[in-house]
């Protein structure tokens, strides 16, 4: 699925995209998927919160520590 340039996201939108990065197993490619925007908003989303980081090969990641201890609310 193709992502919308310009898109505006809604602050639930935002919150249940940081819900997905730091609760499921889903790669970024399915949260946009799932949320109809594109790959490079998620990424930006994540980078933005610090939620998951990424190995060099950018297959494998693991949650920030703050998520470890603090995981967003559902």
């Amino acid at each position: 699925m193709v992502g919308h340039q310009g898109r505006h996201l809604s602050e639930e939108d935002i919150k249940q995209i940081v819900r997905l990065l730091a609760k499921t197993d889903l790669s970024m490619a399915d949260i946009a998927d799932r949320m109809d925007c594109s790959r490079s908003v998620v990424s930006t989303i994540n980078r933005k919160y610090g939620i998951r980081i990424y190995a060099k090969n950018g297959r494998q990641w693991v949650l920030k520590g703050d998520y470890l201890r603090n995981p967003a609310k559902d």
